[in-house]
């Protein structure tokens, strides 16, 4: 992954909070659709829905973008997507409880690239 020079985090690790806010948006839009389903407003059926499609396409495709950087198995992440709410739910746990390690890796990372470089 490209760094920008002078940089504190890596790319990987600027990518984790917007993923964790799209799997909590992912979830709330998915119970919102479900309630205006429920209740038979179909105006509220059809935009919350195709806000939710948006939400899913966007949850989908950063998940298969980052799974393998985060030594997540193939099956992890197609459980994230199709299990829709309660696999964005367990990715947000997931992401919450691994982050320190995840950092500390990518840290270790960009001081050993700093130092090969004969950065500071």
């Amino acid at each position: 992954m490209a760094d920008f020079a002078d940089a504190t985090t890596t790319e990987l690790e600027r990518r984790l909070g917007p993923l964790k806010v799209v799997s909590i948006v992912e979830s709330f839009t998915y119970l919102f659709l479900l309630y205006f389903w429920l209740s038979g407003n179909r105006i509220g059926t059809l935009m919350l829905g195709s806000m939710h499609g948006i939400v899913v396409c966007l949850f989908a495709g950063m998940v298969w973008f980052i799974f393998r950087k985060l030594d997540w198995s193939l099956p992890f992440a197609i459980f994230t997507v199709v299990t829709g709410p309660i696999g964005a739910l367990v990715l947000f746990v997931r992401l919450r409880r691994e982050e320190p390690d995840i950092h500390a890796r990518e840290q270790a990372r960009l001081a050993s690239k700093r130092s090969y470089h004969g950065g500071s």
